[in-house]
């Protein structure tokens, strides 16, 4: 058997939608003799009549409403699905989540060189604090905070973090104890990121004796408290890195440890990445490996 008559079937799809060949043949810019030769072929083709012809109109018959009804939505799907891959290929879109506190730090500041060498890319960044999953949130590439490797997953480590306390120089001169490791009196400041104040106290053989809390929901927001001199956070060798270098912060006491979650860049294993996609993560990698 002959495969099917598409574009006897999307002239069918058109007349039908204005029961009217004149306004099908206009939509794609063709004569109405052009839409009823199209439409007296697909009709051969499947051994039934479509249209009730009248002198000045049409009506589908109850085959050809029936037909209709089973594959509009087929040839609706069929155009968007085209139009969609068109605007996907000619913007190179590609959607990328990831932490607040990176995309500020680090990624902002390294996007115009990314824009300079890749200006046919569209970059769209979603920040969150939240692990959505890819195909939840339309995501290509995610960086993300994880313990290890998710096996769901094509994960890449960009960098393994180790966590340590950090304050500003006002108030640790306020706390000249602290370069001793003597918590008395200072306000520990928690968030979601590093929860590890226990696990670094335990581990040292601090005492957290007439201590105070501060908790924050990120990151960010824990690191900035510290620079206002509201405490002590825990920070990393990431997050810190600028605020330790330019005196913003400074570390109070040795107290090391390897971070319970590390930076990863994750993709979903199928379908594969995008040409546009693979350009983005190559550059995340080597940005990282630079670093």
């Amino acid at each position: 058997m002959s495969q099917p008559p598409l574009k006897a079937i999307q002239c069918f799809c058109l007349a039908a939608q204005h029961l009217s060949f004149k306004k099908a043949a206009e939509e794609i810019a063709v004569t109405s003799g052009a839409i009823s030769q199209q439409i007296k072929g697909l009709e051969n083709w499947l051994g039934m009549t479509l249209f009730e012809r009248r002198a000045r109109s049409i009506m589908l018959t109850e085959a050809g409403n029936a037909y209709y009804r089973r594959i509009a939505p087929l040839m609706d799907e069929l155009v968007g699905v085209s139009y969609s891959m068109q605007q996907v290929d000619r913007l190179k879109v590609v959607r990328l989540s990831l932490p607040p506190a990176f995309a500020l730090l680090f990624l902002g500041p390294a996007l115009p060189a990314f824009r300079a060498h890749h200006p046919d890319i569209e970059l769209q960044l979603h920040a969150s604090p939240m692990l959505h999953a890819l195909e939840e949130a339309g995501n290509d590439l995610a960086i993300r905070y994880l313990p290890q490797a998710d096996d769901q997953l094509d994960c890449t480590l960009l960098v393994r973090l180790e966590i340590f306390p950090v304050c500003s120089p006002a108030y640790l001169a306020a706390h000249p104890d602290l370069a001793h490791g003597c918590l008395h009196g200072t306000t520990l400041i928690n968030d979601i990121l590093h929860q590890d104040w226990h696990r670094l106290t335990q581990t040292y053989n601090l005492a957290l004796a007439d201590t105070q809390r501060l908790h924050v929901d990120q990151a960010m927001l824990a690191q900035q408290s510290a620079e206002n001199g509201l405490g002590i956070a825990l920070g990393d060798s990431l997050l810190s890195r600028q605020a330790l270098e330019s005196g913003r912060l400074v570390v109070p006491f040795e107290a090391r440890l390897p971070a319970r979650r590390h930076l990863y860049l994750a993709h979903a294993r199928k379908p594969l990445l995008s040409p546009a996609a693979c350009t983005v993560k190559r550059w995340l990698v080597e940005t990282f490996r630079e670093e």
